[in-house]
Parts: structure tokens; C-alpha cells; sequence
């Protein structure tokens, strides 16, 4: 029994042996794994370091702890090292995260690690020139088009007898019978044209010469008075053709047009001067703009125009601008530009909305192109209406002018290449436009730069000309420049919200103070001797940070030591409020400084 028990327990006894054997081998090929891939590891850093031919100068693989001042005054740049000072006011440094190195402490200027870089997604491309137009939408509405655009009247008072245009929005050409008018006016006049006619009629040729001039201005005058009733000539020859008055007068359509308004009906009598029609010519309509003040000067008579309306999805029209109007609106701040439109097919309506489109192209300096006509002459008073030769003007028979003679001609000018960075490069604040340059690889400088009006390239993308602070050529950040500008801000540079010339008067500031303390721990010295012993105070009496022994002032012959150069000033000004917040110790040499000079 005994032996059992035995032989047992040597069996386990084996079995647990061999686990810690085979534990113990497999640690001890991990480890000699482990060993194996770090040593590989540690040879292969080197050769990494060695092939980066465009690693930036002084920035490390690995970002590191930075440090920096915590008063925004005094602009530092920072450190990496725990115990390093301010060195405008001396105080110590605190943490403000993980970073790379910054740039040259030039203040303008950043360097960026490769891991940095590739967490920001920083892309650059070069500044270069290209063709840039300036878009302007406006909504306006369509009307009529008042050159063409005509009223029909009663010459003569009768009754509507006929009605042969008899519904509003009837198509009618020119010379269309519209209406017949009876009128005892007429009948009466077309007898005394009859009888005129008869009488020099009867005496020929072999009457007096005397008579027949009378006869004849007789005839003249009736015949006059015919046409001044409305009657055509056609209407006349008729009415001398058959020798018998006609009753009724029928009007004609003076253009062709659509009948837009129907002011009478049959039966009805009508006056001299009353409206029986509306007519207007549709196949060219008038587009109203409603342009801002701002984007007036972009707006120039001949510049093409396309619009588009809602109620013809997919259609697209073109037009040219006529006319500028010359005063503002007061109440919307808009200038109305007038387009003319050709309608062929009457597809643009009266009162319908649209949407306009002006694509200006940018010449030299940012500004717009002119643009002209090929034509040689135009109207003085309607001057969207040209001729390439000398004409009259098909409006107003005036004789065309030179163009160059219109009032308002500019000269025209040609659209060329300019000097542009994309939208995305630029950070502004309204006041300020920045950009940062690549100046190499994880190397970036901050420009101020001057720009023109924000305008597209022929492929759609949206650009700034540039009127300053750039040259072709250089490499501008399009993306990722909101990192860059923050990491600017934490290292104490200028940055989008802050410029440089900032840091700069607050150094300034801090050197000014700084010479004022030397002045006048000089005017201390020179009256009473100075007790450098103070071993009491730790720290400043105006701000209540720890003391930097390089920041003091010598006041009453006692040694007074502070935070920073400003809190020497605010001590300054009034000694009494901080006095009472030093130590007993020196509050009773500074007390018995005082005995001492009043006793004086």
C-alpha cells in the first residue's frame, strides 16, 4: 500500500517537472526572439536617419515635451527644456504639450515633424498665373421691351362696329385689320374729298390757272384731312376708285406684336385719343436686374449674359447688357441693369423670374476686362443698337456715331493671366489675408499677402489674385494651414489672430521697463546704500508667483525682488498697496528706511 502511494506521487511529481521544463524553454526562445528583432531594430535606426534627404533642419522623429512662457506679452518661443525661463520676464516655463520643434524663433516661421505633418494632411502647390473670371448671379424679371411696346387709339370719335382681333393675347402682324369704326366725322370727310375731286375734275385743263391751283390745294387739304382721321392711302384710293364714301373705318396693327390688353368691345362708342389696344413684340424682351452696389464695378453695356428660369428647367437663354441704370435704389442698396434678351419663340414671359449669370473676365491689377462690340458705330441715344457700317438707327432714325464718340465708351481691354493662389491657401480675419509658404519640406513661413476679388479659373475652382506679398513660383499651403496657424499660436508667433508686429511692441514695452529699472535702481543707489539681504522673500508681491532672483528693484535702500519686469512698474506706482503683502522682516527695514528719511 505504502508503495502505491509512492510510485504515485513520483509519477505527478515527473509530470510537474516537465511543465516547468517545457515553460521554462519557451520564455527562453521568446526571449532570445525579443532580443533578436531589438537588435535588428536598433541597427536599422541609423540607416532610416541616413536616407532622409529632405528631413527638416533640427527636428527630431519624435515629438517632445515643449515649454513655453505663460504671458502672451512676452512672445516666447519656447523650449524643450523643463527648467528653462522666460527670458523677457524670467519666469519659469510651463508644459503646453507634445510638439515638434519650432522654427528659428524668427517669429514667423514654423517647423513641422514628419509626424506632425502627416496628422495635419498638409498639402502645398506652387503660386502660378491663370485665366480668372468673376462670376455674378443677380434675379431680375422679365418686361416688356418699351421699343417695342405700342398703344392702339381712336383717331376719330364712332362706334365699334366689328371687332376682328377679339381676344387678348392674340398674335397679329403689321397691317392686321384690328377694328372697324363707324363715324359721321369720317363720312363728312370723305365727302368733301369726293366733291374736291370733282370740281378740279370739271375744270380740266383748259380752265384758269387761277382755279385750278384752288382746286388743286382743295383736293390736297381734304385728301390731308383723310389721313389725319387714320384713313391709309390704300383706304383713299378706294374711296376715289369707287366715288362713294365709305362708312366705316377699319384700323390697323401699327407693328406686329401680341395684343397684351383688349380695351373695347363691340357696340361701345369710342372718343378721340381712347385706348383700344395694347400690343407688344415679345421676340425681344427686357431683362431687370437687380445688381448690389458692390458688384457694380464688374457691370459693363455688351457684356453676354445667360439666364435660366425655374418654369423652363434645362433651357438657358442668352443676352447682352443695354443699359445701366444711373441712380441706386435707396431701400435696396441694388442697381437695376437692363438686358435684352431675344425671345424668338416667346418662351420668356412677362413678369417671370430668373436667375442671371455674368462670367467677367480678370485682367492686370484684379480688375475687370472691358468689353466691346465689333460693331464701328452706334446710337447716341439707344446705343446697344450697332452697325459695322454708317446707318441710321432702326429706333429712332437718328444718324449712328462713332462708337468711340458714345457717351460712356469705355476703352476696351484684354483679358490675360494673373498672378492667383486658390481659395483654400488663405486665412482671413477681414482685416488680414495670410498664407504660409513651403519653404522646404516641413518648413513653413507666414506671408501677408494682398488680395484681389475671389474669382474662378476655366475648370470651375475658385481663386484670389494675388496684388502682393507673393511670387510665382513659391509653394503655398492649401491644406492643413488652420494646423500650421495653431501651431504658430502655441509657440507664441504670429498668427492669424495675432500679428507679428504685436510681439514686437510688447518686447519693446518689456525693454522699455527694463531700462526704466535700471534707471532707477541707479537713482536708489546714489541716495542710500542698498541691503541685498533677503533671504525672507519667496514670492512677488504683485502677482503672488515664485520670485526670479535676475527681476528686483532696489526701493528704500531694500531689495525687493518679483516675477516678472511688469510687476516692477505696478510696484512702482504704488509702493504702499504691495508693501503690506511682503514678509514682517522686510516690512520693518522698510519702515525704519522711512524714520531714517524723514529724520533727514
Amino acid at each position: 500500500m505504502i508503495s502505491e502511494k509512492t510510485s504515485s506521487t513520483v509519477v505527478t511529481l515527473n509530470r510537474l517537472l516537465w511543465r516547468w521544463a517545457v515553460v521554462v524553454v519557451v520564455l527562453a526562445v521568446f526571449a532570445t526572439w525579443a532580443a533578436w528583432r531589438l537588435n535588428a531594430a536598433a541597427a536599422r535606426l541609423p540607416q532610416m536617419n541616413a536616407a532622409a534627404p529632405h528631413a527638416p533642419r533640427s527636428v527630431s522623429p519624435v515629438p517632445k515635451m515643449w515649454y513655453r512662457c505663460t504671458m502672451p506679452e512676452c512672445g516666447d518661443v519656447g523650449s524643450d527644456d523643463p527648467e528653462s525661463r522666460c527670458p523677457v520676464c524670467g519666469m519659469k516655463r510651463e508644459s503646453v504639450g507634445m510638439t515638434g520643434t519650432p522654427g528659428d524663433g524668427d517669429g514667423f516661421s514654423i517647423e513641422l515633424g514628419e509626424r506632425a505633418r502627416r496628422l495635419a494632411e498638409i498639402a502645398a502647390e506652387p503660386v502660378q498665373s491663370r485665366l480668372l473670371f468673376k462670376k455674378i448671379r443677380a434675379v431680375g424679371k422679365i418686361d416688356y421691351d418699351e421699343t417695342r411696346h405700342k398703344m392702339v387709339s381712336a383717331w376719330i370719335d364712332g362706334r365699334i362696329d366689328k371687332l376682328f382681333a377679339d381676344f387678348t393675347g392674340m398674335i397679329v402682324r403689321e397691317g392686321d385689320h384690328l377694328v372697324e369704326i363707324y363715324s359721321p366725322e369720317l363720312l363728312s370727310a370723305q365727302e368733301e374729298y369726293l366733291q374736291a375731286s370733282r370740281a378740279a375734275g370739271l375744270i380740266g385743263e383748259n380752265g384758269v390757272e387761277v382755279s385750278k391751283r384752288g382746286a388743286d390745294r382743295l383736293v390736297r387739304s381734304s385728301r390731308r384731312k383723310l389721313e389725319l382721321l387714320g384713313i391709309t392711302p390704300a383706304q383713299i384710293e378706294a374711296v376715289e376708285k369707287s366715288g362713294r364714301p365709305q362708312t366705316r373705318l377699319v384700323v390697323h396693327a401699327p407693328i406686329g406684336g401680341t395684343i397684351v390688353a383688349k380695351l373695347v368691345m363691340e357696340g361701345m362708342y369710342a372718343k378721340t385719343g381712347d385706348a383700344l389696344y395694347e400690343i407688344a413684340d415679345l421676340t425681344q424682351v427686357w431683362l431687370l436686374l437687380d445688381v448690389y452696389e458692390s458688384d457694380l464695378p464688374w457691370i459693363q453695356p455688351f457684356q453676354k449674359v445667360s439666364l435660366i428660369s425655374q418654369a423652363l428647367p434645362g433651357e438657358q437663354f442668352l443676352g447682352q447688357i443695354a443699359f445701366v441704370d444711373p441712380v441706386v435704389n435707396p431701400t435696396t442698396r441694388t442697381i437695376t441693369v437692363r438686358v435684352n434678351v431675344p425671345n424668338p419663340e416667346r418662351r420668356l414671359k412677362p413678369e417671370m423670374f430668373v436667375t442671371a449669370e455674368i462670367n467677367v473676365p480678370i485682367g492686370a491689377g484684379g480688375k475687370a476686362v472691358v468689353q466691346t462690340t465689333d460693331a464701328a458705330y452706334a446710337c447716341p441715344m439707344h446705343p446697344w443698337e450697332t452697325a459695322r457700317d454708317h446707318a441710321d438707327c432702326p429706333v429712332c432714325q437718328m444718324e449712328m456715331a462713332p462708337i468711340a464718340a458714345i457717351p460712356g465708351f469705355v476703352s476696351p481691354t484684354e483679358p490675360q493671366a494673373v498672378l492667383c493662389i486658390p481659395r483654400e491657401a488663405v486665412l482671413q480675419t477681414g482685416q488680414r489675408a495670410l498664407a504660409y509658404i513651403e519653404i522646404e519640406t516641413g518648413v513653413y513661413q507666414q506671408a501677408e499677402v494682398r488680395l484681389g476679388p475671389l474669382a474662378r479659373d476655366e475648370k470651375g475652382r475658385e481663386h484670389y489674385p494675388v496684388l502682393g506679398g507673393l511670387t510665382a513660383g513659391q509653394r503655398v499651403v492649401t491644406r492643413g494651414n488652420f494646423a500650421i496657424d495653431s501651431q504658430m499660436q502655441l509657440a507664441g508667433k504670429s498668427s492669424l489672430f495675432q500679428a507679428g508686429e504685436a510681439h514686437a511692441g510688447h518686447r519693446s514695452m518689456h525693454a522699455l521697463e527694463n531700462i526704466d529699472r535700471m534707471e532707477d535702481r541707479d537713482q536708489m543707489g546714489d541716495r542710500s546704500p542698498v541691503d541685498q539681504s533677503n533671504d525672507t522673500q519667496t514670492v512677488c508681491p504683485v502677482m503672488g508667483n515664485e520670485i526670479v532672483k535676475d527681476v528686483f528693484t532696489d526701493y528704500l535702500g531694500v531689495r525687493i525682488y518679483f516675477c516678472c519686469p511688469p510687476c516692477i512698474a505696478k510696484f512702482n506706482a504704488n509702493p504702499d498697496q504691495y508693501v503690506s503683502k511682503l514678509s514682517e522682516q522686510l516690512q520693518s527695514r522698510i519702515q525704519a528706511a522711512r524714520e531714517v528719511r524723514s529724520d533727514d
